[in-house]
């Protein structure tokens, strides 16, 4: 233990609650070496009982925040354990900060009930506060945060109710619900800011940033994280500044930005050499270890992963030792070392089930795979990629939605898939290769919407034909690589498997052209990439679709992001995709069912929208009541159920029966939660502090509607909704029981919307389907003004369907 002693000092001046109030003051300003000065001047003072204490605990709390924490535990360890209460909780609450581990929810639950008996609000809010931070289930940390809010309110101290704020927000993050985390943020922010609170400002500019980043807005995740990392540095806490240095550069990784990537790892581990934290060390190393793969340095990438390796060795991390021995694995085989490279598979895949890490096992077996395509021995790597997939499916079935720390998120993104795919095409399996492409892909939405146990259905190539010729409907199933990219056509009683570009062109392609289209450019106007972008995805199969088919996509990748309509066919005379079909898309060929078109029940309408919206995050929606009447109109009075204002609100939808209604229509604003669409939502009239009809909750209450709409609009300054957090918004509906989702893909205009729904409906009325009956509203608005006529317009709302069905 390292020993830690006061200098006596002269407080003849001051009192000890002076000295106090300014060691206090120097701290929530973010001025700890100042705070730690000042403390250590008041203990050299009063070096016993309470005061004594007191000074202790702040200067331990300050030692912490500079990252000084074996001196920090020194301290605290050093003077036995304080006799009051509120004292008590607040050595408790230091020690569980400084332990962290299991011990630490252990020490704060014992702390809560000391800092009640305190009756000091102050340590009550802390209290509750890190206890929230640290629970495990979101319903007992809502509980304590709240508490923790309250408790800030009551002692009506803005630097705790900043604490409190930060803490709300860091508890929705922490559960993947990032946009709700967001407001919490952002209310943090000013009382913060207007407290001087430096260091929480810093801490909340970080969160926003992990947040941002979680929901792909990338730009405003590294600017809030800049700034975190800057203002962390200017405070000298190097522990804080690492954490932001490193995800700055996890953010670079994902954007693929390899220079930047690596140059703030690089800072990261320099820093975690220099404050002696070797576990973000060792992940500093890793992340650059990845990056040199990706820029395909091996020499660089096993410097880096020796060193990890090291690390993971000294600290005897099993766990993060198998996965530090995958990438040993995959180094040797990138080399070419094939035999050396077997044998660390092997070992992978038998430390990888002593130590349960699941996923390793079967990226064992797929390396195996890989390696032995490469090696000419198709037999051999058929049976490896055969076990991995029998080891998923086999734990698949013992999963269930509370497992999901299994990275089964990754199934569609790590090698397995793609190169088994790569593996039956190149051996000429088309259709095994599409059954294989569309496991994972429904594997990976059933994991984000926490169906983790229960499997997809099987793949039915024959049912899927014969609907799709009753339908006179052409199936696209897209799959997107980093070498090679596919599209598989299913019409006409035939399966048909076309090349596509790499991935990374066609995402580049998809970005420009998007970019293009929300901005309120005219892709028929100027290229900018739009028949590049056709060429790429579209001319393979074009040809052999007729013109008056119905269209039902599968996107993948960067193709979420698409409006496959605004696509520009250049022949006989450049045109939209949309004037030629009707598309809809399909979240997987396995969801997919005929449709006999039995006679419908009489058409009932539940309307939701037109909330009273409070705050400043969504702005009101002038021609939502236009829209509203115009839906209305196309549907008998008593034929519909209408909740408008303030009635409504989240609970009028499970309270309205939803189940009894052929057609439910939102016309308000929504968010799509990318990283979790179940906590995707809709935006309604406040109910208390509830304003959110959840995805999940729609989940639960069964439907039978051919149609669910959601007009919504995103929060102001959005370009853009993720596609496939977009993608799993509908499919909550879907599954829930509703054949036909409309949904936006990008921010609907608040006017055109009104003739779109009275035309949509009418269609329906007609008897469209869904997706004939928008492209008949899209193609009316196109034509009825030339403000209209562009994409931007008429392009957002899509049709996401379960359905082939006969016109």
């Amino acid at each position: 233990m390292i020993a830690f002693e006061f200098p006596l000092g002269s407080c003849a001046v001051q009192s000890a609650e002076a000295v106090y109030q300014e060691a206090q003051s120097h701290f929530r300003k973010g001025e700890f070496a100042a705070s730690f000065s000042k403390a250590r001047e008041g203990f050299g003072k009063w070096p016993s009982g309470e005061w004594g204490w007191k000074f202790r605990l702040q200067a331990v709390e300050a030692l912490a925040k500079t990252g000084n924490l074996q001196r920090a535990s020194a301290l605290l360890a050093a003077g036995g354990e304080p006799a009051s209460p509120g004292l008590e909780a607040r050595y408790k609450i230091d020690s569980a900060n400084l332990s962290g581990g299991s011990d630490a929810l252990k020490l704060l639950r014992e702390a809560v009930p000391l800092a009640n008996a305190s009756h000091d609000p102050n340590m009550v809010c802390l209290a509750e506060l890190f206890l929230g931070e640290n629970e495990t289930d979101p319903e007992q940390a809502d509980i304590h945060a709240q508490a923790s809010l309250r408790a800030a309110r009551q002692a009506g101290d803005a630097f705790l109710l900043t604490w409190a704020r930060l803490g709300r927000g860091y508890n929705r993050a922490r559960f993947a619900r990032y946009d709700e985390a967001l407001p919490y943020f952002a209310a943090a922010l000013a009382t913060g800011q207007a407290c001087g609170a430096r260091a929480l400002v810093a801490a909340i500019r970080g969160n926003q940033g992990w947040c941002y980043h979680k929901l792909g807005a990338y730009d405003h995740a590294l600017d809030a994280l800049r700034q975190a990392e800057s203002s962390t540095a200017a405070l000298g806490q190097r522990a804080e500044r690492l954490k932001w240095l490193i995800e700055i550069g996890v953010l670079h990784l994902d954007r693929g930005d390899y220079g930047p990537a690596e140059a703030f790892e690089q800072q990261a581990a320099k820093l975690a050499g220099e404050v002696e934290d070797e576990r973000l060390e060792a992940m500093a190393f890793h992340n650059l270890a990845q990056i040199a793969l990706e820029k395909n340095n091996l020499a660089a990438a096993r410097a880096y992963n020796d060193k990890v390796l090291a690390s993971e060795t000294r600290r005897s991390d099993e766990v993060s030792l198998a996965y530090t021995r995958l990438t040993l694995a995959e180094l040797d085989h990138l080399s070419k070392d094939y035999a050396q490279a077997e044998r660390d598979y092997r070992a992978v895949i038998e430390q990888a089930q002593k130590v349960s890490a699941k996923d390793l096992v079967w990226e064992g077996y797929a390396g195996l795979g890989s390696l032995y395509d490469e090696c000419g021995k198709p037999h051999q790597a058929a049976a490896e990629y055969g076990h991995a997939l029998e080891f998923i499916d086999r734990e698949w079935k013992s999963l269930g939605s509370q497992d999901s720390q299994a990275t089964y998120l990754t199934l569609h993104r790590v090698g397995l898939f793609q190169d088994y795919v790569n593996f039956l095409i190149k051996t000429g399996q088309p259709e095994k290769a599409l059954e294989i492409a569309e496991s994972a892909r429904a594997r990976l939405l059933n994991q984000q919407l926490e169906r983790v146990g229960e499997l997809p259905p099987d793949f039915d190539l024959p049912r899927l034909q014969r609907a799709a010729g009753a339908s006179h409907t052409v199936i696209l199933s897209y799959w997107l690589e980093p070498a090679r990219s596919s599209v598989w056509m299913i019409g006409g009683g035939k399966l048909l498997r076309y090349d596509l570009p790499p991935g990374k062109e066609i995402e580049e392609l998809v970005r420009k052209h998007t970019e293009t289209v929300v901005h309120g450019g005219d892709p028929l106007a100027r290229d900018g990439g739009s028949l590049a972008l056709y060429k790429a995805v579209l001319a393979p199969v074009q040809a052999l679709i007729p013109a008056g088919s119905n269209v039902i996509i599968v996107p993948d990748g960067a193709l979420h992001q698409l409006d496959f309509e605004t696509l520009v066919v250049p022949a006989p005379k450049p045109h939209y995709w949309i004037d030629d079909v009707a598309i809809a898309i399909a979240p997987s060929l396995r969801a997919l069912q005929g449709n006999d078109r039995r006679a419908a029940p009489a058409p009932k309408l539940l309307l939701l929208g037109d909330p009273v919206l409070a705050g400043g995050e969504f702005l009101p929606l002038p021609n939502a009541k236009a829209e509203i009447a115009a839906v209305e109109e196309c549907f008998p009075p008593a034929n519909r159920a209408a909740f408008t204002g303030l009635d409504a609100v989240p609970a009028k939808y499970a309270e309205a029966e939803p189940g009894k209604f052929t057609n439910i229509h939102f016309a308000t604003h929504a968010t799509a939660n990318l990283q979790s669409p179940l906590n995707s939502a809709i935006i309604l009239s406040h109910q208390g502090e509830n304003y959110k009809l959840y995805a999940r909750d729609v989940a639960a209450v069964p439907l039978n509607a051919g149609l669910v709409t959601i007009s919504a609009c995103h929060s102001a300054g959005a370009k853009a909704y993720s596609g496939e957090g977009l993608m799993g918004f509908a499919w909550a509906f879907l599954q829930a029981g509703a054949r036909n989702v409309i949904a936006t893909l990008w921010d609907e205009d608040d006017a055109a919307s009104v003739n779109l729904m009275r035309t949509l409906y009418t269609q329906m009325a007609a008897g469209a389907t869904p997706a004939r009956a928008l492209r008949a509203a899209k193609l009316t608005l196109m034509h009825s003004e030339e403000r209209f006529r562009t994409p931007y317009y008429w392009g957002p709302l899509q049709v996401f369907t379960r359905e082939v069905a006969r016109q």
